[in-house]
């Protein structure tokens, strides 16, 4: 993955990622679209499970040439914390993925890197953003901080003002996560909270709602 590569490994790295990016269009109205006819069929809900999560990387997927990888992506996203050792589930998912993405090889990682990192980030920018609306608090960003390999040992680099990062490691798909985060964001316009107390992931790097009950009205 480019992130933790240096020197030349990185620039060819992060170049098949920025390639990959750039060649998707416009993602707001798919998001808009999906997202709607998800909570069309649904009374009280959790926004985090059944929108933030699959709904932005479901959409990317397909602007990518691929499925709805998003259940797999999101078992990968989970495994791929600091500090967290990956199941059987995890590697199962990783597996099939590779197999989605054309096998092991560098581009099938640009692939997979670009739909984990959008998983837990985007589905962040849609939680806090829904539950600023709902409880009247200011909305944090959701990655706090980010990792880097430094001589072989990783280094944790604070975000702090800086959503997206900054200079040449800065992430490469602020434009597409805004846009799937806006469109989301618009279909879920008229609902409220169902509970009063919001329980947070326990990370070290993010700040996201863990659950996020709503319904209509």
């Amino acid at each position: 993955m480019a992130r933790f590569s240096n020197g030349p490994d990185h620039v060819r790295r992060r170049g098949l990622a920025v390639s990959l990016l750039e060649s998707v269009g416009e993602l707001r109205d798919e998001a808009f679209e999906r997202t709607q006819g998800i909570v069309a069929a649904l009374g009280d809900f959790d926004v985090m499970a059944e929108v933030a999560r699959p709904v932005p990387v479901g959409v990317l997927a397909s602007a990518l040439g691929l499925p709805d990888v998003s259940a797999d992506v999101a078992l990968v996203a989970a495994a791929y914390h600091p500090h967290v050792t990956p199941d059987a589930a995890a590697e199962a998912a990783l597996g099939r993925l590779v197999a989605e993405c054309g096998g092991a090889d560098e581009r099938a990682a640009a692939r997979i890197g670009v739909l984990v990192q959008a998983c837990d980030a985007t589905a962040g920018l849609i939680g806090n953003e829904v539950s600023a609306w709902l409880t009247g608090k200011p909305a944090g960003q959701p990655v706090l901080s980010t990792r880097r390999r430094i001589d072989g040992t990783d280094v944790s680099v604070s975000l702090a003002g800086t959503p997206f990062g900054a200079g040449p490691r800065a992430c490469p798909g602020s434009r597409q996560a805004t846009e799937l985060a806006t469109g989301v964001l618009q279909a879920l316009q008229g609902f409220r909270l169902t509970e009063t107390k919001t329980e947070w992931v326990s990370s070290p790097n993010l700040r996201m709602p863990a659950r996020l009950w709503v319904t209509r009205g």
